[in-house]
């Protein structure tokens, strides 16, 4: 009897992995249609809503009776609508908004590309090159308006990270920092913010470093900071004590990690390090008792979308020796989020 009365429970719950995909949806149509910023602090009737974002009014309002099953909306008997707590995440102006988060997974390029992951198990390539015959990061120059979304929900990704990166990495006095693939600059921010004696330099592409300088003057690091445009696969800026590499190696294969690597390498001075900042896969053996769902979901995101991967930490050990480095500390930063800092030292 106990087998057939869970028969039901795990068939709910099955059914709500297999039905992920259109919550994931309907939160994106909702950002990209600018409804929780337009709800904001009030309640706003359907019919408003509907004439302001130019939708069919039976539609959007049962998109809302859906998102309010969700938790996203409460109703009333009036046609009117409020966030809720966990709403109010996905505005633009929250402190901690998953607004860009929302946009990118909703994003129909993003789908297109999961809609490849059949055959990136079959193949091994990337989902998004079979669905656009070039790379990821190659489409992002051609395709404002992803790129956006991407940058934006990754800086939304740093600040979500950052009070445990800045709690739990340690900085001697007046030590010079490159954070590398550092985008706008959010995380060098807050670490130089917190450590008055660092000076720092947010290294990435044009497009990517397109906000970095306000980023650094909103936070009233400019003086201690700047902002180089290049490419890490051809070098990064000399003479650094500390190079950061915050959720840069798993975007890249392992000859590309290398090669990152080694540039650091090259430049770091002789008594410096390099700091990883990553997810980690347990080794296979473990990997139902201590993986983080996150991380596994994280792995299947960097097989649809790039050639890199979730690693091990002996995957990094072995990147760090074929790239003149050897594996110092590793310490855990959030056990939540699965984020670690693994240290590399030269050789």
């Amino acid at each position: 009897m106990h087998e057939q009365e869970s028969a039901p429970d795990a068939a709910r719950q099955a059914t709500s992995l297999i039905f992920g995909f259109a919550f994931s949806q309907m939160l994106g149509t909702a950002v990209r249609l600018g409804l929780p910023d337009l709800i904001g602090e009030t309640s706003k009737t359907v019919a408003d809503l509907a004439a302001e974002t130019g939708t069919d009014h039976d539609s959007l309002r049962r998109l809302m009776r859906a998102l309010a099953q969700l938790g996203v909306v409460t109703t009333t008997g009036d046609d009117s609508v409020e966030l809720t707590p966990l709403g109010r995440l996905f505005r633009g102006d929250a402190e901690f908004s998953l607004h860009p988060m929302a946009a990118l997974y909703g994003d129909p390029a993003w789908w297109r590309a999961w809609g490849s992951l059949e055959a990136s198990i079959r193949t091994g390539a990337p989902g998004f090159d079979i669905a656009f015959g070039s790379g990821f990061f190659d489409h992002l120059d051609t395709d404002p308006a992803l790129a956006g979304r991407f940058h934006r929900a990754m800086s939304t990704l740093s600040r979500i990270q950052i009070p445990d990166a800045v709690r739990g990495i340690s900085f001697s006095p007046g030590e010079r920092l490159v954070d590398v693939g550092g985008g706008d600059g959010t995380l060098l921010a807050a670490i130089l913010a917190a450590e008055p004696s660092l000076h720092g330099t947010v290294f990435d592409t044009e497009g990517a470093l397109s906000h970095a300088e306000e980023m650094l003057r909103t936070a009233g690091v400019a003086d201690r900071a700047d902002a180089e445009a290049g490419d890490f696969f051809e070098s990064v800026p000399a003479g650094r004590d500390v190079y950061l590499l915050k959720n840069i190696l798993h975007d890249w294969d392992d000859e590309s990690c290398v090669r990152i690597l080694r540039n650091c390498r090259t430049a770091v001075a002789p008594t410096g390090r390099i700091l990883v900042v990553t997810a980690l896969v347990p080794d296979w053996d473990r990997a139902r008792g201590d993986a983080n769902l996150m991380t596994a979901f994280g792995d299947m995101e960097m097989l649809v979308m790039t050639t890199g991967r979730e690693r091990t930490i002996g995957e990094y050990e072995r990147l760090f020796e074929q790239a003149d480095l050897r594996l110092g500390e590793t310490t855990t930063l959030s056990t939540e989020l699965d984020s670690h800092l693994v240290t590399a030292l030269p050789r």
